[in-house]
């Protein structure tokens, strides 16, 4: 009986879902009825480089394993990282037209699309692939300032002038999430992986000491740990196999954990409130302006974790898992995206995400394409509460920039 009356009541529900089912299928997409895309800006970091470090440095001196041969200079753009960044290009041109922003299968007028990036070769190369995908056939403008290889402050402003207060500051920030130990708790995993696939014996944690005052501070064995980690990160996706690892069998959470060794300096650059604003100001200055301005239809600016991390951290963003990826701070390929979406009425809102290549894609074990989009995360920002539709007020995110930009004004004056 009790079979019976169980077996009739999800006949019940069953029959509702169906309902539910063709009703919301006979329903307009009431979304785009009520709103359309008007401008997006982007901060990306750039795709897969070279290792920073090359031979003779302590990174080599890490293992007697030979490391792959990249192709390329050290730090710069690899073929497979500007192939990804076509592809990525090309995935957003498709999003830009289907939701309206351009019109489908024309030339961009050259005065709707602005791109910048920093005035490294792997910057410029990302931004440049990204805009041969976006836009086909097309000659698009990569912008940057000075000659290849000097650090533009748009991307790259500098700390180290700062003053006592700042340092002092910085340090009780991140005394109050734990500290050097809380650090070196987290890379503990990721250090013990490294040695093993390394070959190495385990460093002894105890004599390392990581920190802040006017940037990262690393003092003892860790740094080339984490030279070696970064570089086991980048082998990973450009060989996709064992040899990545040095014929070392790792899982996917091992690799997160290598990967949580050569980020610690980027998430300090996110979670330390403000050393993140010092980092972002000029960037969030420059996103403000576009958004202000409605200078161009679609903004890219290309510049480096260190770019995106301290920007979600002065933006307030809320931590979150990141899915299908083995970076969780800033992923290689990374994009912040503000979409700014305009109602019948004319008010603006805000679509606010994270757009990155999945690391099966970075891989190669799965295609990037419009079958297989990339990754996008919503971004939730703490004390701001999005509408029915999941957008946020053009206006509380302006103040929430204007806030990060204007916060430590004491702190700029003794520069």
């Amino acid at each position: 009986m009790k079979f019976r009356r169980r077996v009739a009541s999800l006949l019940v529900l069953l029959c509702m879902l169906c309902a539910q089912f063709v009703q919301a299928a006979a329903n307009p997409d009431s979304f785009h009825e009520n709103y359309k895309l008007v401008q997006m800006v982007i901060l990306s970091r750039h795709n897969i480089r070279a290792p920073l470090a090359g031979p003779g440095s302590p990174m080599y001196a890490a293992t007697d394993h030979v490391w792959h041969d990249f192709g390329v200079n050290k730090g710069e753009l690899t073929k497979h990282g500007g192939q990804m960044e076509k592809e990525m290009g090309a995935y957003f041109r498709l999003y830009a037209e289907r939701e309206g922003l351009f019109p489908t299968g024309e030339p961009l007028p050259q005065e709707q699309v602005w791109f910048r990036a920093n005035a490294f070769q792997r910057t410029i190369a990302t931004a440049r692939n990204f805009a041969v995908g976006f836009s086909p056939g097309q000659e698009i403008t990569v912008h940057y300032k000075g000659n290849v290889g000097d650090a533009d402050p748009l991307f790259m402003p500098g700390t180290e002038d700062r003053g006592a207060e700042f340092v002092t500051r910085n340090q009780q920030e991140l005394a109050a999430l734990g500290g050097s130990e809380a650090l070196l708790a987290a890379a503990a995993p990721g250090v013990q992986v490294a040695a093993r696939v390394l070959d190495r014996p385990v460093i002894d944690l105890s004599t390392v000491t990581v920190g802040v005052d006017t940037g990262f501070v690393v003092e003892g064995a860790l740094r080339p740990i984490m030279m070696a980690c970064d570089a086991l990160i980048l082998q990973h996706y450009e060989l996709g196999d064992k040899r990545a690892s040095f014929g070392h069998e790792l899982s996917f959470q091992e690799w997160q954990q290598l990967a949580a060794v050569k980020d610690l300096g980027v998430h300090v650059y996110r979670q330390v409130p403000t050393f993140a604003r010092a980092v972002a100001r000029p960037l969030l200055t420059e996103m403000q302006a576009e958004l202000d301005s409605h200078s161009q239809k679609f903004t890219f600016l290309c510049g480096h974790d260190i770019n995106i991390a301290p920007v979600m951290g002065a933006l307030e963003v809320k931590d979150m898992v990141l899915p299908e990826t083995i970076e969780q701070e800033a992923p290689i390929g990374s994009k912040i995206v503000v979409e700014e979406w305009k109602n019948k009425k004319g008010e603006s809102f805000v679509n606010l995400k994270l757009v990155y290549p999945k690391t099966s894609q970075l891989t190669g074990a799965v295609p990037l394409n419009a079958d297989n989009p990339p990754e996008a995360v919503p971004l939730h920002l703490k004390n701001i509460r999005p509408n029915k539709d999941g957008l946020l007020s053009m206006q509380d995110f302006q103040q929430r920039i204007t806030d990060a930009i204007s916060s430590d004004e004491e702190l700029l004056a003794n520069r």
